[in-house]
């Protein structure tokens, strides 16, 4: 089952894939869990992974962007769910209002992401056309 709240606009900024932890603090947790982002924004990230919270439930979310030793604290939401019997079981999370510098941070780091997988694409591509050429 696929369960989301609704939200005026889903994606206002493009989604990077990643590959990065992230420590969920949440009432009823005795401790934080770790959970793997799989997807991220600067409005938002998803988490791979199922700990039992439910649409409309306020965490606090603790990681670093990839490639930073940045360690950003944040309050989410959870605005999508997904089920277990579906494979990808996992959260969606929109950010409450981030400082100024941690946005900073976040969106640099997803820009040179994005960056890097341009170059990857491009190189992929180029080994591609010369095989067919060969």
């Amino acid at each position: 089952m696929h369960t989301d709240l609704p939200v005026p606009q889903r994606r206002t900024d493009a989604r990077e894939s990643v590959s990065i932890p992230a420590s969920v603090f949440a009432d009823g947790f005795l401790q934080p869990v770790e959970l793997e982002c799989t997807n991220l924004s600067s409005t938002g990230m998803f988490l791979h992974g199922n700990p039992s919270l439910t649409l409309g439930e306020e965490v606090l979310l603790a990681f670093s962007p990839p490639g930073t030793d940045h360690r950003i604290y944040i309050e989410a939401i959870v605005v999508r769910t997904r089920a277990p019997k579906l494979g990808d079981r996992g959260l969606g999370l929109r950010f409450a209002r981030m400082p100024r510098n941690d946005t900073d941070v976040l969106r640099d780091a997803l820009y040179r992401r994005r960056g890097e997988a341009r170059v990857w694409d491009m190189a992929v591509a180029n080994l591609e056309i010369n095989r067919i050429q060969n």
